[in-house]
C-alpha cells in the first residue's frame, strides 16, 4: 500500500479497539459467569485478531515494503496502548477504594459516619473477598490451608508491571 492510502491504515487500531470493547460488552451481557477479567482478555485477543486480519487482507498477493512494516508495528503498538488504558480504566472504576467510597457516600443520601465507612472498608473483609475472587477464578489454589499460584497468567502480568515500573520509574521494588 502506498502513502496515498496510508492515512486509512491509522483507523485500523481504532477499529480493532472497538471490536475489543464490543466483544467484552457482549461477553459480559450474554455469557453469565464468564468473568470480567476473562472478558477483557478475550476482547483484547479478538481486537488483536481483527488488527492482524485487517493488515493481512490487503497484502495477500503483494509484497510488503518497509513502510508497510512500520505501519503494522505502529498500529500494533497503538492498539496495545489503547487496550492497556481501557483495561485499567475498567479496573479502576470497579476496584479503586476512593471511587467506591465516593459512590457509597453518594448512594447513602444522609452521608456515612466514620464507623460505617470503616465497617465497609475493613481490611480483613477486603482480603477475604479478594482471596475468594482469586480462588473462584483459579488464579490461586488452597491446598491444606496454604495458598499457591494457580493460573500463572496473573503472576506474569504482575511480574511484567513490576519490571515496567522499574524501567520507567526507577523503582527497585513493587512496594516502592
Amino acid at each position: 500500500m502506498g502513502l496515498n492510502g496510508a492515512w486509512l491504515i491509522l483507523f485500523i487500531p481504532v477499529l480493532s479497539f472497538v471490536v475489543n470493547i464490543l466483544f467484552q460488552i457482549i461477553w459480559c451481557r450474554f455469557k453469565a459467569g464468564g468473568g470480567l477479567l476473562k472478558s477483557e482478555y478475550l476482547g483484547c485477543l479478538w481486537g488483536l485478531i481483527t488488527l492482524i486480519l485487517m493488515h493481512i487482507y490487503p497484502y495477500e498477493n503483494q509484497k510488503s515494503s518497509s513502510m508497510d512494516i512500520l505501519f503494522i508495528t505502529t498500529n500494533f503498538l497503538i492498539y496495545l496502548a489503547l487496550s492497556y488504558c481501557y483495561f485499567h480504566f475498567i479496573n479502576l472504576c470497579l476496584t479503586a477504594r476512593r471511587i467506591r467510597l465516593v459512590r457509597d457516600l453518594f448512594a447513602s443520601g444522609n452521608g456515612l459516619t466514620l464507623n460505617e465507612i470503616q465497617k465497609n472498608y475493613n481490611a480483613s473483609e477486603m482480603l477475604k473477598k479478594r482471596t475468594r475472587r482469586l480462588l473462584n477464578s483459579g488464579q490461586i489454589l488452597e491446598i491444606n490451608g496454604r495458598y499457591f499460584i494457580g493460573k500463572p497468567m496473573m503472576l506474569f502480568a504482575a511480574w511484567s508491571l513490576v519490571r515496567l515500573k522499574f524501567i520507567f520509574l526507577g523503582k527497585g521494588s513493587e512496594y516502592d
